[in-house]
């Protein structure tokens, strides 16, 4: 393969001198006229910032007081589906027909250049035919116009923002800022009856009235039940009723010890009370038999009878005789009883047995009295089990009717907000408060965005030059004659060692 330098193409240049500035002063030609024929391009551009809360000042029945549990504005992110549907809303057809409504048909016609018409026309020719050929109904001049509108306006979120940035492009400076301002009065005026319902805030109250009606009754009939339960706070309840079964469960416990304690007690008083005497010997003494106390002085005294009448009877005389046998009848009697003693003997309580005996009457009288606190615990214990059982089958009862309560209030009070959102809705939609707001006005361009005279012609000096090249290129291809080494080279094949010029 021939290698072709700088100064091949030099060569191939100044030999070829007329195509080449030929060719590109007609291509440098041309582009100059196009660019001073096509009409200017102005851009008039708009801002618009999304936000998810319209009016972050509006009060809901609930909220009195920040917190991070009930903060008092609620901030969402704007995300980006949200962002995306404002740019297809802002650009659609329908809202660039109620923007040119009542507009007169193509004001900006003037300003097209009768090139830009013929292209316009020769593009719309195959879809004419379109129509014709599957005979679909034909655009009217609005819709073209709206659809020709369309294609010059453009919608775009600018990164990391919530703002969505339109653009607008035509001829007349003036009327593209006019066009661009119609259209986001007619978006923002179709923004307003998106969300706008008159009867949402009827509706929303009088659902809020039914739900209060209810609320009311669900609030009487946990009421009532309260009422008949007692239980009016039933946490601090239970746990008051758990405590006291604890120690009266407790007191049982400690009570049936002390009543087996007391028992072993008496069991071992009554052993020990049979085994010890009750009374005891005090004092024993001898006493002499009364009776003969009272025989002797009359022994005495009969024989002092007996011992005169000697003086003056004899021995066998009557009355000597009787009261010989008087004596005789009292010494046997005296002879028979003076052996005989009297013992007295004085006996007195065992102070052991008495103080056993009062220790086991006590004892007894304790074990009676436990027995009794041991009955009373056990029914005391058994009723507040009952008791406890009863609160927990209640307490179920008035957490459901609790539930059904806190239920009934947040329906209420969520029909109460959205009421009071679609009453200030209504209000915010009216005076064109929305959730999209104006950033940036329509401007008015001072400059035009397309033809750029000097990019146009530098693109089109470089232009000119490629085409006056490859029409130089084109022509040294279609000459038979050889005019340089590198041609001969690849024509003949052999390496070219030397030039001679026409001077030599």
């Amino acid at each position: 393969m021939v290698r072709r330098d700088a100064n091949y193409w030099v060569e191939l240049l100044f030999r070829r001198k007329a195509a080449f500035l030929e060719t590109a002063g007609i291509v440098f030609g041309l582009v100059v006229v196009g660019t001073l024929l096509w009409p200017p391009v102005y851009q008039s551009t708009a801002e618009i910032l999304v936000q998810e809360n319209r009016a972050q000042l509006l009060v809901s029945p609930d909220i009195q007081t920040e917190s991070p549990e009930n903060p008092a504005i609620v901030a969402n992110p704007v995300s980006e589906q949200d962002l995306n549907s404002e740019v297809e809303l802002v650009t659609s057809i329908h809202l660039i027909k109620r923007a040119i409504a009542g507009l007169p048909l193509q004001p900006d016609s003037a300003g097209q250049a009768l090139l830009q018409d013929t292209i316009g026309l020769a593009l719309r020719l195959p879809d004419s035919g379109y129509r014709l050929f599957h005979d679909s109904p034909a655009l009217t001049p609005r819709d073209q116009w709206a659809l020709k509108l369309a294609r010059h306006l453009k919608a775009s979120v600018i990164k990391r923002s919530d703002i969505v940035e339109v653009d607008f492009r035509a001829h007349d400076a003036h009327w593209a800022r006019g066009f661009l301002s119609r259209l986001i009065n007619q978006y923002q005026e179709y923004h307003a009856g998106l969300s706008h319902d008159p009867e949402a805030a009827q509706f929303f109250n009088q659902q809020a009235k039914q739900l209060e009606v209810r609320l009311e009754a669900s609030e009487e009939k946990l009421r009532q039940f309260q009422v008949q339960t007692g239980i009016t706070s039933l946490a601090d309840q239970k746990q008051a009723l758990v405590s006291r079964l604890s120690d009266l469960q407790l007191q049982d416990a400690k009570n049936s010890t002390d009543l087996v304690s007391a028992q072993q007690e008496v069991a071992s008083l009554e052993q020990e009370l049979r085994a010890a005497p009750q009374r005891i010997s005090k004092e024993t003494r001898s006493v002499q038999n009364l009776a003969l106390q009272q025989i002797k002085p009359e022994v005495m005294q009969l024989e002092a009878e007996r011992a005169e009448l000697l003086s003056r009877y004899q021995p066998t005389s009557k009355r000597i005789t009787e009261i010989d046998a008087k004596l005789a009848a009292a010494h046997r009697i005296l002879d028979h009883e003076n052996h005989l003693e009297v013992q007295e003997a004085s006996t007195d309580l065992n102070p052991v047995w008495v103080t056993l005996d009062q220790s086991l009457t006590q004892a007894k009288a304790n074990v009676a009295s436990l027995n009794a606190g041991h009955e009373v615990l056990d029914r005391q214990v058994e009723a507040a089990r009952q008791q406890l059982t009863g609160m927990v089958n209640n307490g179920l009862e008035i957490e459901r009717l609790q539930r059904q309560v806190a239920t009934d209030k947040e329906t209420y009070l969520s029909y109460v907000r959205k009421g009071e959102e679609a009453r200030a809705a209504q209000g915010l939609n009216l005076n064109k408060i929305l959730n999209v707001s104006l950033a940036q006005p329509p401007t008015e361009p001072l400059q035009p965005v397309f033809p750029i005279i000097w990019l146009n012609f530098l693109a089109g000096a470089a232009l000119a030059l490629g085409a006056g090249a490859a029409a130089a290129y084109w022509e040294e291809q279609r000459d038979p004659r050889l005019y340089s080494a590198a041609a001969v080279e690849e024509a003949s094949g052999v390496s070219t060692i030397a030039v001679l010029r026409n001077e030599a």
